[in-house]
């Protein structure tokens, strides 16, 4: 077995992220959340009903372990092993930094940190004073919880819970995750402002579950800083060519046509960071003033040029990466000369080859 297979940087970032995700999960429930009675759906929720229907005598983490162990056996059992490998080392560290913080919030920071039952404020005054507190905590709680999701959920980690009863609503019931999520999250809101007796139970957990929900969104789609461009031009090539010497990206060429006037005129698609789009304007700008461009939004984007594992093909040549990957990339003798020779040719008429073209040319020779 190859130890630098298994752990590679690029695993132990993702460990490293998965562990930093769930410790901020752990925080937000046992210092801010769980102390305040704010139910937050999940298995969470649940444990701080059954903390209190106990009278306080267990930590809600023991009830968040015991619930994970009966989960990951029965998703095991419906779901199959593959599943309960990937959810079995965030489902039990969970609890255990839960159950850490639970300790840090009893004995270092309960006097620091707000807790709603200590306000001690009479008539109506006291509601709205209790109503800013919760909504302060809410407020918080979600965006950290969101963070903490968001960093394990981006990493490939589960953390077990109910994500294996939606997975088991999946393949028995085929019922969507968000279908599921807001069936099993509202079931636990609901049963929990019932229990305690409070319309405002539900609404604080409500609101929790979306924040936190758009805060995890956030996370896991965001922070590319990425657009893409979309140019509708009548000077293609020399846009294009541009676009490799300036900003040395590549290119998507899509045919189209012309609703009123039914000529045929490619669109060039190109994917960018933010900071380069201002460059790509005064490309096309000083090329053909009336190209029709439009911009959108690039959520996710993976590949060459925008994912640091992944080298350009230089570097995979020099032998930065593992030999499956180089072997797959080379070329033969015979076609590095035959590539070698049309390349001279074409720049003793034309001119040097950008930058990009040279380097994509180069590719296993």
């Amino acid at each position: 077995m190859n130890i630098s297979k298994i752990f590679t940087k690029r695993k132990i970032k993702e460990f490293l992220l998965i562990n930093l995700g769930v410790i901020l999960m752990a925080f937000a429930y046992s210092v801010l959340l769980d102390p305040n009675n704010v139910i937050i759906g999940g298995i969470g929720g649940i444990a701080t009903i059954l903390r209190d229907f106990a009278g306080d005598r267990f930590p809600s983490s023991l009830f968040i372990l015991v619930l994970n162990i009966v989960l990951l056996f029965v998703g095991l059992i419906f779901v199959g092993k593959s599943f309960f490998l990937k959810t079995l080392y965030a489902s039990l560290i969970y609890p255990v930094y839960t159950y850490l913080f639970e300790l840090l919030n009893e004995h270092f920071l309960s006097d620091m940190l707000p807790n709603i039952s200590n306000i001690n404020v009479e008539g109506i005054d006291a509601r709205i004073v209790v109503a800013g507190a919760y909504l302060v905590i809410v407020l918080f709680g979600a965006v950290i919880s969101g963070v903490g999701l968001g960093l394990a959920l981006r990493n490939g980690a589960s953390t077990g819970g109910v994500d294996i009863i939606q997975q088991i609503f999946l393949k028995y019931f085929k019922m969507p995750f968000s279908v599921s999520l807001i069936f099993i999250d509202g079931l636990i809101v609901l049963s929990a402002g019932i229990y305690f007796h409070d319309v405002f139970t539900i609404l604080y957990g409500a609101l929790f579950i979306y924040l936190s929900g758009v805060v995890m969104d956030t996370i896991i789609f965001s922070g590319f800083n990425s657009r893409c461009v979309n140019i509708v031009t009548s000077k293609p090539e020399e846009i294009k060519e541009e676009i490799y010497r300036v900003l040395e990206r590549g290119v998507t060429v899509v045919s189209a046509k012309g609703g009123y006037t039914k000529l045929d005129k490619p669109i060039i698609i190109c994917v960018m960071h933010n900071s380069e789009f201002y460059k790509m304007k005064e490309i096309i700008r000083k090329i053909d003033e009336r190209a029709f461009i439009y911009v959108t939004k690039a959520s996710e984007v993976h590949g060459e040029g925008f994912s640091p594992d992944i080298l350009p093909p230089e570097e995979v040549d020099n032998g930065s990466t593992n030999s499956n990957r180089s072997q797959e990339c080379k070329w033969t003798k015979a076609q590095k000369e035959e590539i070698k020779a049309l390349t001279e040719e074409w720049e003793a008429e034309h001119g040097k080859l950008p930058k990009l073209s040279r380097s994509i040319l180069s590719r296993g020779t």
